[in-house]
């Protein structure tokens, strides 16, 4: 019974402490399983993300010239926005918006247009309720993206905000209310209170081990449990044995 009396002492004092992040861990699964993924990720929010070139691409202006005039180039893109046709070159000094027809860089986009780009890629019906360039202290849910960024925030039921590029017009990424309670709750679920992504950390090693370690002395008293109750369930052959 010493083995019996050890297990309990553990079990008890595991779940104890533990008793809350298992209750945690519960509800943020059941969330992060019952949500769809791709509702989560936003997708019904956007569109005109890979606008078709059009066909008249003509006057258009050549990329030799873009090489010669920017500082070692490595990424020339053609790219539709509206209808109208862009170069995006990247080079030793960032990101450059370019008019192809004109060859005029029109980067970095103003406040005006960073919402009506916005708008543009928002497949709701609602207009860009407001915008600000954050160029430092971004919000968590920007995780390690580099700044600076255009946010723009819709007033609708999903509580929905877009991060638009300044220097390519780009939809950065996207995000609503579900998603930053996905957020939340992938942070209790991992435990990394701070970077949230770090699914290796100390913290919720430890915490998975002692839970383990509960688990095993549960198995351990159960165990006990069934072999003490089959000890104590008498024998019928011997009922009655001394009449």
């Amino acid at each position: 019974m010493q083995t019996a009396s050890v297990s309990r002492k553990v079990h008890k004092w595991i779940f104890l402490f533990i008793g809350i992040q298992a209750l945690l861990w519960t509800l943020s699964g059941v969330y992060m399983v019952v949500v769809d993924l791709d509702f989560i990720h936003g997708d019904h929010l956007v569109k005109n993300l890979r606008e078709p070139l059009p066909d008249d691409q003509a006057q258009v202006t050549p990329t030799e010239a873009l090489l010669q005039e920017y500082s070692n180039p490595r990424f020339v893109q053609l790219k539709a926005i509206k209808g109208k046709l862009f170069y995006i070159l990247r080079d030793d000094n960032g990101a450059h918006l370019i008019d192809a027809r004109s060859g005029t860089e029109v980067s970095p986009i103003d406040r005006a247009r960073a919402k009506e780009l916005a708008e543009y890629y928002y497949a709701g019906e609602m207009p860009a309720a407001t915008a600000e360039l954050i160029e430092s202290n971004p919000p968590t849910e920007l995780q390690s993206r580099p700044l600076p960024l255009w946010r723009i925030d819709f007033d609708d039921r999903y509580g929905t905000s877009f991060y638009i590029h300044p220097d390519t017009g780009s939809l950065v990424t996207r995000r609503h209310d579900y998603w930053r309670a996905f957020d939340f709750f992938w942070m209790l679920h991992i435990m990394d209170y701070e970077e949230r992504a770090d699914i290796h950390n100390p913290l919720l090693l430890t915490v998975t081990l002692a839970s383990l370690g509960g688990v095993i002395a549960g198995l351990v008293l159960l165990f006990y449990s069934f072999g003490r109750r089959r000890s104590e369930t008498p024998d019928p052959t011997q009922a009655g044995g001394a009449q």
